[in-house]
């Protein structure tokens, strides 16, 4: 005897309380930008019952992934109007990015290879002061340099598409009698730095870190800018 009748729903209660869970849902969802969208016609006064949430989440997924096709289709002809993008399905999307972008960390070696050396020797102490720091340098500290000499965060893929060299250069005029207390001096359009003969590694170190740190952020390569007058 007792209990309830056979025919009875052991899972009812569980039930009544996923409807309650649905009960404040409809068939709408937000955009990334905060926009309510219907999912179905009059979906706003269309409630998710329990039968129909498979369909829900499956309008809901969808939904969202489609927002962004206008931005994407917008994006890739942008790039189809400079790149020929009837050959991007024969790279993977790391080989793309490395030929359209360049690669994301500064090759130190690749760097020193397309280096010209104007009004300075290479084996002058302070110019090998100058590699050692850099190859000591954290990724993110070899970008700020890159952008303090050339305005761009990345460099080219090898060296036959660097479009200059970079150009290390004999020191600024007046700083030949105290090195120390000057700082580099950097030109973007020429992917020039002119160079102080510090007196040691770590006084060039603090001085090109304060430098690169400092000067203001370059948006375009045809303008200059030096960290000079920063230490005023």
């Amino acid at each position: 005897g007792g209990g309830g009748g056979a025919d009875a729903d052991p899972y009812a209660e569980a039930y009544d309380e996923d409807e309650d869970e649905l009960s404040d849902l409809n068939f709408t969802t937000y955009l990334s930008d905060g926009t309510q969208v219907a999912l179905v016609p009059n979906g706003a006064a269309t409630p998710v019952q329990l039968a129909d949430w498979r369909a829900y989440v499956e309008a809901v997924a969808a939904c969202r992934l489609r927002e962004s096709a206008p931005l994407l289709r917008s994006l890739r002809n942008g790039l189809a109007s400079v790149l020929p993008v009837e050959l991007f399905p024969v790279f993977t999307a790391e080989e793309l990015e490395v030929l359209v972008c360049g690669v994301r960390e500064v090759d130190v070696e690749l760097l020193k290879s397309c280096t010209e050396y104007e009004e300075v020797d290479e084996s002058e102490p302070h110019i090998g002061f100058f590699w050692d720091v850099l190859e000591e340098m954290r990724p993110e500290e070899r970008t700020q340099l890159l952008k303090f000499v050339w305005a761009r965060s990345r460099m080219p893929n090898s060296a036959k598409d660097f479009p200059m060299n970079f150009k290390l250069q004999g020191p600024p005029t007046g700083s030949q009698d105290d090195p120390d207390s000057w700082l580099p001096h950097a030109q973007t359009c020429f992917f020039s730095l002119s160079l102080p003969k510090y007196t040691s590694k770590e006084t060039l170190r603090a001085k090109l870190l304060f430098a690169i740190n400092n000067s203001p952020n370059m948006d375009a390569d045809v303008r200059l800018h030096s960290a000079e007058g920063w230490a005023e």
